[in-house]
């Protein structure tokens, strides 16, 4: 449904929409994609205009298209949209559209204007904003016809042997903010600020990124086009030149520099604050711009210069089972996630969207290897090393996270262990350890942890189908994992009413290094006893895991699920 402005445009819309609307070199990077995008449009096509900010580029697109078209301007900000509904509202055929936000998820695009209805999606300066960027082409492929053409342009994109001067936004506000620093350090006027600036550096280091996150190399987005069903042509790399007095412009609009130096007044400052972080950037970027004159052999007296990247893709296939991140923007913790299982839980849950915190005890090198498979997804990721059976071991990774996440939305207890002997053969010992580890862990990391997680949250703890059918040689492993799906019930009574769930999941026979070391001959034997003919994979389990942290499952507490292929039942 078409979205309408319920108030007027917000300040910092309009300061922004004047800032780049006015500027030679905005307006020039503009007008290369609109001719591109121009070229391949036809009368009576819808046109979707992503992240149509304030309108500027749709004005740009209007000026060369010579076609009657549909424009549909979409964009995630009602504020930066209610400028260009302002703007462009008096136009024929012009509707916005809103993308929808649900807890941290925002709609797709497809989910926001339909399915295979537009011709052409236009893009500027702004997939680079985009942190999961998979699921922003996926919608985006599924909004359009077979052969329509999806345009972008980004000046925040890099690439291998970019010329040396030519910087990204990214180059210029990393550089005011650390001048910007370095003046309040060292500058009587802004003497006030020096106190706990460091912690507010660090603080607010997340949400710098955010609003001006790293540049992606090139090739990230590319990958991205072909698992989304695109085929796309040759990147076309050009460069621009800045006048200083045009980039000032653009960094003295106030909204953005609570992104560029939020360690100066926060997101809501005082009006002193917001003068003072306004004097410090100006004064730290006429500063960068005296250390380009001397030394950035592509900047001269009056200007810089910065590359732009121009990217045409086609859709050629309609794409089946795209990944959907339903956990985009949550946080989530798997105990016992350097392998097997809880490994393929923890990259489960990333794929899905969310960032991952990677408990383990033992081994540094397979919870490092997990991590890097995280962040190649495009995920945060970070191990923290503790023994589950410890509480004050949990207690401390416990106020690490909170330090430096500040809550969680999804907890999974799968950290465990094995000691098999029949009950007349084993020792107080092996009794124990099984018990602490197992079940007195679930206590510990669920008691340190369930203060942090947000209404809405999730607990997943992984049981064993040994808890509801016993085995000849685990009474230790099956009292602890019958004691997971007591406390499970247990705990999904005390914390409904903030709207947590909590879950069992009940493994079979599923191939870990646990079952690596059963003979061949025993594993053949209860192979024959499941149903489906096979034993799991640490991935059948993730997946109903994912599943069960998504909102699909929100009406979904107190339930012990298996995953055996039919062993059970």
């Amino acid at each position: 449904m078409a979205w309408k402005p319920d108030r007027p445009a917000s300040k910092g819309a309009t300061a922004y929409h004047d800032a780049v609307s006015k500027a030679e070199y905005y307006i020039a990077i503009l007008d290369e994609l609109m001719k591109i995008a121009a070229s391949k449009i036809k009368n009576n096509d819808i046109v979707v205009d992503f992240g149509a900010g304030t309108g500027v580029s749709a004005l740009r697109l209007l000026e060369f298209m010579k076609a009657n078209v549909k424009l549909w301007l979409v964009d995630n900000s009602p504020a930066w949209l209610g400028k260009a509904h302002d703007v462009l509202a008096s136009k024929k055929n012009v509707s916005c559209f809103l993308l929808e936000k649900n807890q941290d998820r925002y709609a797709s695009l497809s989910d926001t204007v339909g399915v295979g209805i537009v011709d052409h999606v236009i893009s500027a300066n702004t997939v680079h904003l985009v942190p999961g960027i998979d699921e922003v082409f996926a919608g985006i492929s599924e909004t359009l016809k077979v052969g329509g053409y999806f345009f972008f342009q980004s000046g925040n994109i890099t690439r291998h042997n970019r010329p040396d001067g030519a910087l990204m936004v990214d180059d210029s506000v990393k550089r005011v903010h650390k001048i910007a620093l370095d003046i309040v350090r060292k500058d009587a006027r802004f003497a006030s600020y020096r106190k706990d600036l460091d912690e507010r550096i660090n603080m607010n280091e997340s949400q710098r990124k955010f609003v001006f996150p790293k540049p992606r190399l090139i090739e990230f987005y590319l990958e991205s086009l072909k698992k989304a069903g695109f085929e796309y042509q040759e990147p076309d790399f050009k460069l621009f030149k800045v006048k200083y007095a045009d980039w000032l412009n653009f960094l003295r609009v106030r909204r953005l520099q609570a992104g560029i130096l939020p360690e100066i007044g926060g997101h809501e400052p005082t009006p002193q604050e917001e003068s003072d972080r306004d004097a410090l950037i100006t004064m730290a970027t006429n500063m960068l711009f005296k250390e380009l004159r001397e030394t950035n052999e592509l900047a001269d007296k009056e200007s810089f210069t910065i590359e732009i990247v121009y990217v045409t893709a086609r859709k050629i296939k309609n794409i089946q089972n795209t990944v959907k991140q339903h956990l985009r923007g949550k946080i989530a913790l798997v105990t016992g996630a350097s392998r097997g299982i809880g490994k393929a839980i923890a990259i489960e849950l990333a794929r899905q969207g969310a960032d991952v915190i990677i408990n383990y005890n033992n081994d540094d090198k397979g919870a490092m290897e997990v991590v890097k498979e995280i962040e190649k997804l495009g995920r945060k990721a970070v191990a923290l090393k503790a023994d589950v059976g410890e509480f004050d071991n949990v207690k401390k990774i416990a106020d690490t996270v909170k330090e430096k996440f500040g809550h969680l939305d999804i907890l999974v207890n799968n950290a465990g262990i094995v000691m098999d002997k029949t009950l007349v053969n084993m020792d107080v010992s092996e009794w124990k350890s099984v018990i602490k580890t197992n079940l007195n862990g679930l206590y510990n990391v669920t008691r340190n942890f369930i203060p942090l997680l947000r209404p809405d949250g999730r607990i997943i703890n992984i049981s064993s189908i040994v808890a509801l059918e016993g085995n000849f040689g685990q009474t230790n492993y099956a009292a602890s994992k019958a004691g997971v799906i007591g406390f499970t019930k247990s705990l999904a009574k005390e914390v409904s009413r903030n709207r947590i769930t909590v879950n069992a999941v009940a493994p079979g026979l599923i191939e870990t290094d646990i079952l690596k070391a059963i003979p061949s001959e025993r594993k053949k034997k209860f192979s024959d006893l499941i149903p489906l003919g096979r034993s799991g994979t640490p991935e059948d389990v993730a997946n109903l895991v994912g599943f069960l942290a998504s909102d699909k499952a929100s009406y979904i507490t107190g339930e012990v699920i298996c995953v055996d292929g039919g062993f059970s039942f």
